[in-house]
C-alpha cells in the first residue's frame, strides 16, 4: 500500500491548527524524504500563530509550521550516498527558508536537505570557532545566554562550551544545577530585579573577551534585556531567534537574528562540521548531552495543538514533544 501524509495546517495568520491531508513529496536529487516518528514543538509555533499578521512569514496561508523532527529515511534522492531507507535520523525542518510545505516538521513525512549553531558560527552572529568532541582549547572569549535551561539554551551552551568559549547564563533558581552541569561558568536568576547589573559584574570579572548575547528565550523583553547588558558592557551584538524587529534597542547593540543565516547551503562548513562530525560523535561520547528532557505530551498529529499551547504557558527545562 502506497504511503499517504497527513499535517498539522495552520489555516491563517492568527488562526487554528488543524489536521488534514497533505501531499506526498518526492525528494529532488540532494533531498531525503523522512518518515517523521517525532516531532518537538518550539515557542516559534506559537508566536507564529499569535503574531502570525505582523510577521514576514509563512509568505502564504494554509501553511505547516514545525522545525524538529526524528524519524527514518523513507526514501533518498538519486544523489544521496551518505543516507539509506531505514537509517535513522534527525533534523532540522527547515521551512522557514524555504517556505515550502514539502520542508516542514508538523507532517507525517517531510523532505529534508540548523539555530543554535547558525547563531554561534556564522559571520555576523558570534563567530566562535567550530566545536570539538576532544578537550576544547580556551579561546579567551566570553558569551551570554539568556535562557540555558531551555532547549536552544541548553544547546547553545554545551556548543559553546566544546568550542573554547566561556559561558556565563541566566536561568531560574530551580534550574541553576542542570545548567551548570551543561557547562556554564556561572549562572544567575533572570528573576533578580538587579539581574542587568549582576550579568555585567559577572561578565566584568570573568577573564575573557566578550563577545556578545545569545537570547534562547527569544521575546521582545528578553532581547532588550540582552541589549541592556551588551550596551552595559560597551556595547556589541544580541543574537536571537524572535522572527520579529525589536524597537528601542540602544545604538550600541547590534541585535541579529538566527534564522536570517541558518541555511545548509549557504553555509556549508558549519552545517557539515556540527551535523555531519560534531554532533554525531558527541552523542557517541557523551560531549553533548541530549537535553532538556523531553515531555511527551501525547502521540499522533492531533496532539501538536495541546504541545503549543502548553509552550505559550511557558515551559522550562524541559522539551514539549509528540510521538507519531
Amino acid at each position: 500500500m502506497s504511503a499517504s501524509n497527513s499535517a498539522v495546517w495552520l489555516l491563517e495568520a492568527g488562526g487554528d491548527f488543524v489536521v488534514k491531508e497533505a501531499p506526498l513529496h518526492t525528494p529532488g536529487p540532494d533531498e531525503v524524504l523522512i518518515k517523521n516518528k517525532a516531532v518537538a514543538v518550539n515557542p516559534m509555533e506559537w508566536k507564529i500563530q499569535v503574531y502570525g499578521p505582523d510577521l514576514p512569514f509563512p509568505k502564504q496561508y494554509p501553511f505547516i509550521l514545525g522545525g524538529d523532527i526524528a524519524g527514518e529515511i523513507y526514501e533518498v534522492g538519486q544523489d544521496v550516498t551518505t543516507f539509506k531507507k531505514g537509517d535513522r535520523v534527525m533534523g532540522v525542518a527547515n521551512w522557514f527558508l524555504t517556505n515550502e510545505i514539502r520542508n516542514s516538521g508538523f507532517q507525517n513525512y517531510t523532505i529534508s536537505l540548523s539555530t543554535a549553531a547558525m547563531g554561534l558560527y556564522p559571520a555576523g552572529r558570534l563567530e566562535l570557532p567550530l566545536p570539538h568532541t576532544l578537550q576544547p582549547k580556551p579561546i579567551n572569549k566570553v558569551i551570554l545566554v539568556w535562557g540555558g535551561s531551555s532547549s536552544t539554551g541548553s544547546a547553545t551552551i554545551q556548543l559553546a562550551v566544546a568550542s573554547g568559549a566561556t559561558v556565563i547564563a541566566t536561568a531560574s533558581a530551580k534550574n541553576h544545577s542542570f545548567v551548570q552541569s551543561l557547562g556554564a561558568a556561572k549562572v544567575l536568576d533572570y528573576h533578580q530585579d538587579s539581574i542587568i547589573q549582576d550579568l555585567v559584574k559577572a561578565i566584568q570579572d570573568t577573564p575573557g573577551e566578550f563577545v556578545g548575547a545569545l537570547d534562547a528565550i527569544a521575546e521582545e523583553g528578553t532581547v532588550r534585556s540582552c541589549a541592556d547588558v551588551v550596551k552595559g558592557l560597551g556595547g556589541g551584538r544580541v543574537v536571537t531567534n524572535l522572527p520579529m524587529p525589536v524597537q528601542d534597542i540602544p545604538d550600541t547593540v547590534e541585535v541579529v537574528g538566527v534564522v536570517d543565516v541558518a541555511n545548509i547551503s549557504d553555509f556549508k562548513e558549519i552545517s557539515e562540521g556540527i551535523w555531519g562530525k560534531f554532533v554525531p560523535e558527541a552523542l557517541r561520547n557523551g560531549t553533548l548531552k541530549p537535553v532538556p528532557e523531553p515531555l511527551v505530551v501525547g502521540e499522533g498529529l492531533g496532539k501538536v495543538p495541546e504541545g503549543v499551547s502548553l509552550s505559550r504557558q511557558g515551559i522550562s527545562a524541559k522539551k514539549i514533544v509528540v510521538t507519531l
